[in-house]
């Protein structure tokens, strides 16, 4: 007598017909929502971190709070993007690949086109292109796609 249990040929576990055994539409999603999501983050926090050039400046007549708020702002987005990462790994790696890690290599390889791209970006203020060009230039937008992208790759290696 065998001692494995099997069960019958019909019965399927409880919430089996609500399991989605497909994946496009949770990395389609993830991808959506991180490609969105990022750049939010991004702008935040670079425009916060470039507003406190002006504790130097002004001292205690600067808006402080402002820009604390707008890099904890950021960071919080990011790390939500990070957290996308256990629903959709593939949707945090495009995120981090586009929005980080390719712009950081194209700064590395092409300094001089870097700044004129930025400058091309529509509808931003003269102080967020300068505040993204910093972003890119310190090499935070490197930094950022590499988290990403390992995020996405620790979640992936998770699930096996």
């Amino acid at each position: 007598m065998s001692s494995n249990y099997q069960p019958p040929a019909s019965w399927s576990p409880p919430g089996a017909q609500f399991q989605n055994r497909s994946g496009f539409g949770r990395t389609l999603i993830g991808s959506v929502v991180g490609l969105v999501v990022t750049p939010i983050g991004i702008g935040l926090a670079a425009h916060g971190a470039l507003d406190t050039r002006q504790w130097v400046l002004l001292g205690t007549a600067a808006d402080r709070w402002g820009s604390n708020f707008q890099i904890i702002g950021g960071a919080v987005l990011l790390f939500l993007v990070a957290a996308l990462a256990a629903y959709s790994p593939a949707g945090t790696m495009v995120a981090g690949l586009v929005w980080g890690l390719v712009p950081g290599l194209l700064h590395i390889l092409f300094p001089e086109d870097t700044y004129r791209q930025i400058e091309n970006l529509p509808e931003l203020s003269d102080d967020f292109h300068l505040a993204l060009h910093n972003w890119v230039l310190n090499g935070f937008a490197l930094i950022t796609g590499l988290f990403l992208i390992g995020a996405g790759i620790a979640a992936t290696l998770r699930r096996r």
